[in-house]
């Protein structure tokens, strides 16, 4: 039972991960579309950051408890539970691409405006800056393998993703915490 639950906080930290990036993503792209609104939605965000894993993961518990209840759960011999917290996963990273997307077409417009100074070179310097700090605030380089299956990449994607992935956090509390000076 105690491996289970470990494995079940497990399974809902790296859900909730992906949730608080998509809430991140969010706030963002709020902010850049709904310049003056005096509504910061923070209630929202948080029932999104740690309400929607914990009703996946109540779920997955009860499906694993239903379908599979072999082991302490670390394998997943039928594809059902299983899929009951990849999905949610998959969407969080496909919308949070989206808003990535959006975000940075708000940028370019902003970047061509005529208000904008500087030459051609400059404006895709700045974008190109802001681009590559948004990456790991958002996660995007979990697109890369979200949509392909598990047992035809899985090499790749782990040492792709923890090269990436376990470097996320520490890149963005440099890029957003200690070399802001507002911070």
């Amino acid at each position: 039972v105690g491996c289970k639950a470990i494995l079940v906080f497990f399974q809902y930290g790296v859900m909730a991960n992906f949730y608080w990036l998509l809430v991140e993503g969010l706030y963002l792209h709020i902010l850049l579309v709904l310049i003056f609104s005096p509504n910061r939605h923070f209630t929202i965000y948080l029932l999104i950051g740690w309400g929607i894993p914990t009703i996946f993961i109540i779920t997955w518990t009860v499906t694993r408890i239903i379908l599979e209840d072999t082991g302490c759960w670390d394998t997943n011999e039928h594809g059902g539970p299983w899929w009951v917290i990849r999905i949610p996963i998959l969407i969080s990273i496909i919308v949070n691409f989206i808003l990535f997307i959006s975000i940075i077409r708000i940028l370019l417009q902003k970047l061509r405006s005529p208000d904008v100074g500087g030459n051609d070179q400059s404006q895709y310097k700045r974008l190109a800056k802001s681009t590559l700090l948004l990456i790991p605030l958002f996660g995007v380089h979990y697109t890369v393998f979200a949509l392909f299956p598990d047992r035809s990449s899985n090499n790749y994607q782990i040492i792709f993703e923890l090269c990436l992935g376990s470097f996320q956090g520490l890149i963005v509390a440099v890029l957003y915490c200690f070399l802001n000076s507002e911070v």
